[in-house]
């Protein structure tokens, strides 16, 4: 079944099925019938969260059959999910047998020796810490984590950095024209979210709290936006034209692969899914079409192939001028 859907979604629906899985388990922690047969509901929610983080190991392993390292770490998130995720009368229970405690403090302690040991060990082989939590963490996650970090940093921080602007490269900026709507957008989220706060903080102050939190997460990204526009301008080097857009969009293109930079696209290119329009707001004042297609990595670890791209840029004869050269 899971192969006649997209492969996006057949790649993340067998985590999701199990997340959900564990959320209706915990749900049933907090019942009438689990308080007055805490016993049966411990032993229950135990079996599930355990057989349902096993299963998506499972699918994701290399012929259905994970290796040992994997089903440890199966078992650590789970004892920690049991123990920390079920409700009190039903997380009593647990407390209540030190044996309990005791495997779940072991597998817990052999799954860090072990990773330790694996991350270690690849650190030394080629000299990244990443490429050592590559050997512990999903590829995924890490990818997720960096690219949060790198938010973090840059909305926060690096106020007034300079352009990336290699040697030997012709920038061309796009961000003149994006700054003053994407800060007009940021007051109108800063007074939206303190709007939204009074108002839900009537009605439940945990949820305003932790909508709050997210708000201020989604102000933080929207500063790192505004930021990375300026930071990372389109640039010619060579015989490579290096597309970005912000932190968004980041790949190059062989100018030799350029079959035509003088014809506008028309309202139903853009339309098109192979087309991708990097002139955010606003219409792109240089269309490249490209003689064969062109893929590059997307920032969550997939790929996209498109046939041409539009651009916005400030000095746009000037980038044309430049390509012809």
């Amino acid at each position: 079944m899971l192969q006649r859907l997209p492969a996006p979604l057949a790649a993340v629906l067998p985590t999701l099925l199990s997340l959900l899985t564990i959320w209706g388990a915990r749900a049933l922690t907090h019942t009438a019938w689990a308080e007055a047969n805490a016993g049966w509901a411990a032993i229950l929610f135990a079996w599930v969260v355990t057989d349902a983080l096993m299963l998506v190991v499972i699918w994701k392993a290399r012929d259905r059959k994970p290796d040992p390292f994997h089903m440890l770490a199966v078992l650590s998130l789970a004892s920690v999910v049991v123990i920390a995720g079920a409700a009190a009368p039903v997380q009593a229970v647990y407390l209540g047998f030190p044996e309990v405690l005791l495997a779940a403090a072991m597998t817990l302690a052999i799954f860090l020796g072990w990773s330790s040991l694996r991350i270690a060990k690849e650190w030394r082989a080629k000299g990244s810490i990443m490429a050592g939590l590559e050997r512990v963490l999903p590829a995924a996650l890490l990818r997720f984590a960096q690219a949060e970090l790198r938010v973090l940093v840059l909305g926060l921080f690096r106020w007034g950095a300079p352009a990336d602007v290699p040697a030997g490269s012709r920038p061309f900026i796009y961000h003149t024209y994006l700054t003053p709507m994407v800060a007009t957008f940021l007051a109108l989220q800063v007074i939206e979210i303190s709007v939204v706060h009074l108002l839900l903080m009537l009605w439940s102050p945990t949820l305003a709290w932790v909508l709050f939190a997210l708000s201020i997460w989604g102000i933080i990204w929207t500063v790192a936006l505004l930021k990375s526009f300026r930071i990372n301008p389109v640039l010619v080097t060579g015989e490579v034209v290096r597309v970005r857009s912000g932190m968004l969009y980041d790949f190059e293109v062989p100018i030799h692969q350029i079959a035509d930079a003088s014809t506008a696209f028309t309202s139903e290119e853009l339309q098109d899914k192979s087309v991708l329009n990097l002139a955010l707001m606003s219409a792109p004042n240089v269309s490249l079409r490209f003689e064969n297609p062109v893929v590059f990595s997307t920032a969550l670890g997939g790929e996209k192939r498109i046939s041409g791209v539009g651009l916005r840029l400030d000095d746009s004869a000037g980038f044309l001028e430049a390509l012809r050269r």
